[in-house]
C-alpha cells in the first residue's frame, strides 16, 4: 500500500530529478521557473509571473485576515556565460561564488547552446587576481576573479552572446541514501516546496500558503530583493527560506532537515519559526525517530534575510549540503544532500503550510503555564534572615 510518505518522496524525488535536466545559471535559468509553473498550475494553484520572472504559486486559504506562509527557494546555480569567443577560444565571467577549482586548466565545462545542445570545452585558466578582497577569497579556497579562459573542443559559432556555461557534472543520480547532482543548491529546495504543496494542494488552511521560485539568488539575491521591495506577497506573510546550506557541526548530512535559526546577515524570528517547531512535533508525535536539527547556518546568506531587511517576518530550513557550490575534495564536483533528509524536508514543509494563518506560538508556549507546584516548593523553602 502506498502511504503519504512514499507519495511524497516519490514526487519530490521525480521533481528533483527533472529540474536537474535544466541549466540553472544565474540569469540563465527559464528552465527550471517555466516547469515549476506549469506543474505547480497542473496542481491547481493560481501561478503568476512577476516582471522579473520571479514564480509565484499560491492556494488560497478560509481566512482573509489571517497571514498565510510562503516557502521560498531559488532557481539560480553559481556558473559561468560565454561574454566573448575568437574561434574556439572563449572568455567567460563568472556568476555567483565558486571554488578556485572552477579557473583551474583543464576543468570541463559545457557550454549551452540557444537551441540547448551541450557543447564540450575545457578550462584554459584565470585571469590573475589583484586586489586584496579577491585575493582574500583566493586564500579561502573561492576563485578570486570574475574572468575565466577557455576553448570549445571543437570549433562551433556560439551565435550572439553571452552563452550559459555549466560545471561538466551529473544532472542527478541517487546513492546509498545520497543525491548527487550538479545544482543541488537550491533546486533542492524548489523541488521541495513544490512536492509539499502538491501533497496539500486539496487540504483547507486558515491563510494563503504560496510557494516563490527567485531568480539570480546567487549574484546577490536579487529575485528576493525585487520581491521584497514590490510587495509580491502580503506584508503579514511568514517567509520560510528553503535553502540548502554548507555542513556545520550541529548541521550534519542524513542527520535530518534543519531548522535554520539565521544565516550570515541575519538572525531570523521565532514567529515564524513556531510554525516549523510546532509542524515538527506534530510530526515526531507520529514518528518519533524523524530527525531535525536546528542551528544557524552562517556558511552563506539566504533569501530570508533579503525579505527580513523590508520587514517581514521570516525563517528557514536547510538541507546539510556536501561540494557546496561544487567545491570538492578534489576539485569541481557534484553537490550532494541525504535523501532522507531532503524527504524529511518535504514533511516538514507540508506540515508546516497547513498551519497558515493560526500563529502558533511553539514551544514557548510552556514558558506561559505557571509552574504553580515548583513554584510554593521555592517559596516555601526561602531562607530568612
Amino acid at each position: 500500500m502506498t502511504t503519504g510518505s512514499d507519495r511524497i518522496e516519490s514526487s519530490g524525488i521525480e521533481i528533483l530529478s527533472d529540474l536537474g535536466k535544466f541549466t540553472a545559471t544565474s540569469y540563465w535559468e527559464d528552465g527550471p521557473a517555466d516547469y515549476l509553473a506549469e506543474r505547480a498550475k497542473n496542481a491547481g494553484f493560481d501561478v503568476s509571473i512577476d516582471e522579473w520572472g520571479n514564480v509565484l504559486a499560491a492556494k488560497t486559504g478560509t481566512n482573509r485576515n489571517v497571514p498565510g506562509i510562503a516557502f521560498v527557494a531559488h532557481t539560480d546555480h553559481p556558473g559561468y556565460e560565454v561574454v566573448s569567443q575568437d574561434g574556439s577560444k572563449l572568455t567567460l565571467k563568472i556568476l555567483g561564488s565558486v571554488g578556485i577549482a572552477a579557473g583551474r586548466v583543464g576543468t570541463p565545462i559545457l557550454v549551452i547552446g540557444a537551441h540547448g545542445e551541450r557543447i564540450n570545452a575545457v578550462v584554459t585558466g584565470a585571469k590573475p587576481v589583484d586586489g586584496d578582497v579577491p585575493k582574500s577569497r583566493a586564500a579561502a579556497g573561492w576563485l578570486g576573479t570574475d574572468t575565466v579562459f577557455a576553448e570549445l573542443s571543437e570549433h562551433v559559432d556560439l551565435g550572439k552572446l553571452p552563452r550559459p556555461v555549466v560545471p561538466d557534472l551529473p544532472d542527478f543520480f541517487v546513492e546509498n541514501d545520497l543525491i548527487h547532482m550538479r545544482a543541488a543548491d537550491d533546486l533542492a529546495g524548489c523541488a521541495a516546496i513544490l512536492a509539499a504543496l502538491e501533497s496539500i494542494s486539496t487540504t483547507p488552511t486558515d491563510g494563503n500558503v504560496y510557494g516563490l521560485f527567485t531568480r539570480a539568488e546567487e549574484v546577490g539575491l536579487v529575485g528576493a530583493r525585487v520581491a521584497a521591495e514590490n510587495n509580491l506577497l502580503p506584508k503579514n506573510t511568514i517567509i520560510v527560506s528553503v535553502e540548502t546550506s554548507s555542513v556545520l557541526p550541529g548541521a550534519e548530512i542524513g542527520e535530518g532537515v534543519v531548522i535554520r535559526t539565521g544565516d550570515r546577515t541575519a538572525t531570523f524570528d521565532y514567529e515564524a519559526e513556531a510554525y516549523l517547531g510546532s509542524a515538527a512535533q506534530k510530526i515526531k508525535s507520529a514518528n518519533p525517530y524523524f530527525k531535525i536539527q536546528r542551528q544557524l547556518m552562517s556558511a552563506g546568506g539566504c533569501e530570508a534575510s533579503a525579505f527580513k531587511a523590508f520587514g517581514y517576518k521570516v525563517t528557514g530550513t536547510a538541507f546539510p549540503l556536501g561540494a557546496w557550490h561544487n567545491r570538492g575534495e578534489s576539485g569541481v564536483e557534484a553537490e550532494f544532500i541525504s535523501k532522507s533528509d531532503f524527504v524529511g524536508g518535504i514533511t516538514l514543509i507540508a506540515e508546516a503550510a497547513k498551519l497558515a494563518g493560526t500563529s502558533p506560538k511553539g514551544v514557548l508556549s510552556r514558558m506561559v503555564d505557571s509552574p504553580s507546584e515548583e513554584s510554593r516548593r521555592m517559596k516555601s523553602g526561602r531562607l530568612t534572615h
